[in-house]
């Protein structure tokens, strides 16, 4: 009866070991998967972000032309133009789309030689030029229409825009040469040089390595 007794203890205790043992082993498995959902969800959490980040990069740009601009889409390469005569409601609106910020200027300006016109200047240098409508009513709204664009600033600073060709401020007279056939003359605005098609601009200089520092076409405001 003694031997019996002690068998009954020691399975007792051999019982309790085993079932403390099997609790320890299945609580690291229980924490595991409660931090992989936790990661699982801080990572969904991240992508709303990353996709807005990747849908408000502009995917078109601007090119300068003779009488018009074009605006290319970057991923395709395709170009469409804005041909001058455009309302300027509607230009605004497209370049500020493409530029992906508004004008930092816009106004009339009465002392031109064309006469009065209105100009909106971006940051980058880019001057849009328009022409009022002349209209025989007094009481008739203005309307302004695209006449012509301007190009320049700094070339280090600004963001480049330039004409199919890579044409822009701080290309070389030599580089432009290689492009367009030129004709250059020396004004009161220096060096000035144009094209059969309409492009203006003038180099800082007469040889071959002089810069580039303004490009227009269409209606200006330069006083000679």
């Amino acid at each position: 009866m003694k031997y019996f007794t002690i068998l009954l203890l020691l399975s007792a205790i051999l019982i309790g070991c085993k079932n403390k043992d099997n609790n320890s082993s299945l609580s690291p498995v229980t924490n595991d998967t409660q931090t992989t959902v936790t990661i699982v969800k801080e990572s969904k959490e991240k992508i709303p972000d990353n996709a807005a980040t990747v849908e408000t990069k502009s995917t078109h740009g601007l090119i300068l032309t003779s009488n018009a601009l074009q605006v290319v889409n970057k991923n395709t390469g395709s170009t469409s133009e804005i041909p001058f005569g455009k309302p300027l409601d509607q230009m605004i609106e497209v370049v500020n789309n493409v530029l992906q910020s508004k004008p930092k200027s816009m106004g009339v300006n009465s002392e031109c030689g064309a006469g009065p016109l209105n100009m909106a200047t971006w940051n980058n240098g880019l001057t849009i030029v328009f022409v009022k409508k002349e209209s025989k009513s007094k009481t008739a709204e203005t309307e302004w229409y695209f006449a012509g664009w301007f190009l320049g600033g700094d070339s280090a600073i600004i963001p480049k825009i330039a004409t199919m060709a890579g044409i822009s401020i701080g290309s070389t007279r030599a580089e432009m040469e290689s492009a367009y056939v030129i004709k250059v003359s020396k004004t009161s605005l220096g060096h000035e040089f144009s094209t059969s098609s309409g492009l203006f601009g003038i180099f800082d200089g007469p040889d071959k390595q002089a810069k580039i520092t303004n490009l227009w076409s269409g209606v200006s405001c330069n006083f000679r």
